[in-house]
């Protein structure tokens, strides 16, 4: 029985990355190439990936309905090409795919989690997932996605992945890390394709419901007033020169446009807060810290205002 024309969704891969096509077909390196396996994957760049029926079996219900069915024999007209007397089964997946999923349906994995590089090679890997109802295997990569050097790139493509795959976890926790961002910063991304317009909608109401919240923060100033900095050599007061009303301005504009408690952590804010401090060259060192010092404080009640905000997205 053959996959190859049954091509996986969104396939992010482009055809000339990862690895080369091979003319004629060539054996996976271990542990993929064992002689006690049972039936060969042959991959799109004619790869040779040897496994075994129970493990697939178990994996996917689209595998274990295919070895339910009567395999023929290997001298009948219908039958598969075989190799080393086994049946070859065609998958339109390339190589760098299959080996990962396969790695996934592996009793391994979960002490030797195969490494997911980029959120290209996320997307094929989740796509062949849905392809063949590997569920377990699917929900397993998607609470994966939310490492920081995907959080960090590319926020809005974790976003929607998680979003598309109704992982509710890994949303809301991309969703939160957008309020990093103005609304209108994140580019179209191609994974926005695949959620509706109805949950893009709702993060969008999210970042500004966060951004209204943060008007809340006005009524703390008095448990968060602004430390004094003593100088002996200029005699002023370093941050506690910052007109009152300009420093409350800056912080509510500040979180207004990306309500979250980065916004202050932020060298470039914090920078501008010092200068406006107009302190002498003695203290205007101390001026930074001091004020990342106090932002710092301030962070906890931003962080509790957010924390009480939902991302109204129906997960079931």
């Amino acid at each position: 029985m053959s996959l190859a024309e049954c091509d996986s969704s969104g396939d992010s891969l482009a055809q000339t990355e990862f690895e080369d096509h091979h003319d004629v077909p060539v054996d996976a390196d271990a542990p993929f190439n064992r002689p006690d396996a049972d039936v060969i994957l042959r991959t799109s760049d004619n790869v040779d990936y040897r496994f075994y029926k129970f493990l697939l079996s178990l994996a996917s219900p689209f595998f274990m309905n295919m070895f339910a069915l009567p395999q023929p024999g290997p001298l009948e007209e219908t039958a598969d090409q075989t190799k080393y007397g086994l049946h070859i089964i065609p998958i339109s997946e390339r190589s760098i795919v299959v080996k990962k999923l396969l790695s996934f349906c592996s009793p391994v994995y979960d002490t030797d989690v195969p490494a997911l590089e980029d959120l290209d090679i996320v997307m094929a890997v989740l796509d062949a997932a849905d392809k063949y109802d590997m569920k377990r295997v699917g929900k397993f990569i998607v609470k994966m996605i939310t490492a920081p050097r995907f959080l960090e790139q590319e926020p809005m493509r974790v976003f929607a992945i998680a979003c598309r795959y109704r992982a509710e976890q890994e949303t809301v926790i991309a969703a939160r890390y957008m309020l990093r961002y103005a609304i209108s910063e994140p580019a179209y991304v191609a994974e926005l394709d695949y959620i509706s317009g109805a949950d893009y909608h709702r993060l969008v109401q999210y970042h500004s419901q966060c951004s209204q919240a943060m008007s809340y923060i006005t009524r703390l100033w008095s448990s968060y007033p602004l430390p004094l900095l003593d100088c002996k050599l200029c005699r002023k007061k370093g941050l506690s020169r910052i007109p009152l009303k300009e420093y409350q301005d800056s912080v509510i504009d500040a979180l207004r446009v990306r309500p979250c408690a980065e916004s202050l952590l932020n060298p470039e804010w914090i920078e501008s807060m010092a200068r406006k401090a107009g302190s002498c060259a003695t203290c205007r060192e101390r001026v930074p810290r001091k004020m990342e010092e106090y932002v710092r404080d301030l962070t906890v009640p931003v962080n509790e205002i957010v924390s009480e905000i939902k991302l109204q997205i129906d997960f079931r």
